[in-house]
C-alpha cells in the first residue's frame, strides 16, 4: 500500500509540475507570419493582384499604339516586357496568395452561415 501511495503522489506531483508552464498566447497574425510557408500578407497579396491588373491595363494601351504603328520595335519590346512581368507576378500570386485568399473567403462564408443560423434560431 505504501508503494502505491508513493507512486500515486509522484504521478500527481509530476502532473502538477508539468502543468505549471506559461501559455503562449500569440495572435493569429503572429502564428501566420511564423509559418515557414509565409511570404506575403493579405494586403501584399491584394497589392500584387492590383499590380497585375495595372500591368495588363498598361499593356492594353501599348497594344493600341502597336496597332496604330506596327513598325515600332520599341513598343513591341515594351509590350513583351509588360506581358512577362504580368505573367511573373501572376505566378507569384497563384503560388503564395491564391490558397490563402480562398481559405479566408471560405472562413467568411462559414461565419456568415453560422451568423444566419444563429439569427434563424432566435427567430
Amino acid at each position: 500500500m505504501k508503494k502505491f501511495l508513493l507512486i500515486t503522489c509522484l504521478f500527481v506531483s509530476s502532473v502538477l509540475i508539468a502543468d505549471d508552464h506559461e501559455t503562449s498566447e500569440k495572435s493569429s497574425t503572429d502564428r501566420f507570419a511564423n509559418n515557414p510557408n509565409y511570404l506575403l500578407s493579405f494586403k501584399e497579396c491584394k497589392e500584387t493582384k492590383d499590380g497585375v491588373a495595372g500591368l495588363l491595363a498598361l499593356s492594353e494601351s501599348v497594344w493600341k499604339e502597336i496597332e496604330a504603328n506596327p513598325e515600332n520595335d520599341e513598343k513591341w519590346m515594351e509590350v513583351a516586357i509588360l506581358a512577362d512581368m504580368a505573367a511573373n507576378y501572376s505566378e507569384i500570386y497563384d503560388v503564395w496568395c491564391k490558397d490563402m485568399i480562398a481559405q479566408r473567403m471560405k472562413m467568411r462564408m462559414m461565419a456568415e452561415k453560422k451568423k444566419k443560423l444563429m439569427k434563424d434560431k432566435k427567430d
